[in-house]
């Protein structure tokens, strides 16, 4: 079946809501069945269509009991002390949820204690790759442009080999090329049973493998490509909305939402502001200031991504740059998503942004590396990355929310693709296989 994400922005019935809500997964799909039996709207069928795929998938994510989370907690944290847990929940620092009328915490649990719970930190903040940053924001005042060319390699290999001999469908994820700042993408190499790739202008582009599945398959894909990025400076008086950009400027449904609140929000920050660019800073600092890096359960789980971010004050990168191009297309600034991976010589790891336009150029904007600087006191760093980026990035996506090529089920992530889907006879594989990337090299002017 076809799924089309916009249908998860549609209301859902109050008695399956509670149950979901409590936990009571058996019993919301029993409710959502008997629906689906009668003569219902097409839009509220669709809804609960996607809500059978998604429901467990939530539920999944909050895997510690409260006492199983105590004691995850004792063994990382030196600092941590029975009890904390209780005051970290009340404070939002930790995400929860009832299972079967049983609370339960998010699996991120370490991960997001380490980032937002201030109190369990050992002092040692040192972390090479901010030094990297910081070292980059200095060479590219100096330099004014810097590039690297770059060769990234992606393997997916199956691990669950009871799939054999079943349809097996593969999107992984292939640099687009961006004016000015991603050209020469080369596929250096790939496995066997690719398909299709898609265009360079893709909203989200992958390369497809299809074939029957056989015993441990792998799915890979090395290419190349040429990143440039240059110090940009905003027009002096504040630019203008350039005509054309319609698409970038409406909602996009179900995360892109000019709701009441948000409207209100956006009022808020840009009172006083009258140019594009002080409109689209304002809502930059003010996000970097209020919303705090946090790891979040799968995007396909919450059904307006902008709003739950303006309301817990807290996202990862993702979440962040959603909000930001939400709210900037509120103040009628024309605003886009932007992903792919960030890459250093050393690792590859996924990672969001958003970018805007202003004056018919585009100036990338990174809130979650803002935000990051923003509390350490780095003024320097939360500064550039409203209109600059580094060279670190691999570019996949442009779009968010977007059909992936070929993709008949609903996606793992629905939002974003950044490690690559896989699906079997039209169902997605949540698990059941293994991700590896490889920076295969990474040359600058100095290294070349």
């Amino acid at each position: 079946m076809n799924y089309n994400i916009e249908d998860q922005a549609y209301p859902i019935p109050e008695n399956i809501e509670n149950c979901i809500k409590a936990g009571y997964l058996a019993d919301a799909k029993i409710l959502i069945d008997n629906y689906l039996g009668k003569n219902i709207p097409s839009a509220l069928r669709q809804r609960l269509l996607i809500e059978k795929e998604i429901m467990h998938r939530r539920a999944s994510y909050y895997s510690f009991r409260y006492e199983e989370a105590e004691r995850e907690l004792e063994k990382n944290f030196k600092k941590y002390e029975r009890g904390m847990l209780k005051h970290f929940l009340q404070d939002g620092l930790l995400e929860w949820a009832y299972i079967n009328g049983e609370l339960r915490i998010e699996g991120k649990l370490i991960a997001n204690a380490a980032k937002r719970c201030d109190i369990l930190r050992d002092g040692n903040t040192y972390d090479y790759d901010l030094k990297r940053r910081d070292a980059f924001i200095s060479l590219i005042k100096d330099k004014k442009e810097v590039k690297a060319d770059i060769t990234v390699k992606e393997t997916i290999k199956l691990n669950n080999n009871s799939k054999i001999g079943r349809n097996i469908h593969v999107n992984l994820p292939l640099s687009k090329e961006i004016p000015e700042r991603i050209s020469d993408v080369r596929i250096l190499s790939h496995s066997e049973s690719l398909t299709e790739i898609d265009s360079v202008n893709a909203a989200m582009r992958t390369v497809v493998f299809e074939k029957k599945a056989e015993k441990d398959d792998e799915f890979s894909i090395t290419f190349s490509y040429t990143v440039k990025e240059e110090l940009r400076s905003f027009p002096q008086d504040g630019g203008f909305i350039e005509e054309g950009l319609d698409e970038y400027l409406k909602e996009e449904l179900p995360h892109i939402r000019f709701t009441p609140y948000l409207r209100k929000l956006e009022e808020e920050i840009t009172k006083g502001k009258h140019t594009p660019k002080e409109k689209a800073e304002a809502i930059y600092y003010w996000i970097t200031e209020n919303v705090r890096y946090s790891f979040v359960r799968p995007y396909a789980t919450i059904n307006n991504i902008a709003e739950y971010a303006a309301t817990s004050l807290k996202g990862d990168c993702g979440v962040q740059s959603i909000l930001f191009i939400t709210l900037s297309r509120i103040a009628g600034i024309p605003a886009r998503w932007e992903s792919g991976w960030y890459v250093t010589p050393e690792e590859i790891y996924n990672h969001d942004w958003a970018a805007l336009n202003i004056s018919g150029t585009w100036y990338p904007v990174d809130c979650s590396f803002g935000g990051g600087a923003f509390r350490e006191g780095n003024r320097e760093r939360q500064e550039h990355y409203f209109g600059n980026l580094d060279i670190f990035r691999m570019i996949a996506n442009t779009s968010c929310s977007h059909p992936l090529t070929g993709k008949k089920a609903y996606s793992q992530d629905p939002t974003d693709n950044q490690k690559g889907e896989v699906e079997i006879d039209g169902v997605s594989l949540i698990d059941g296989y293994e991700i590896k990337r490889e920076v295969i090299s990474f040359l600058t002017e100095k290294s070349r």
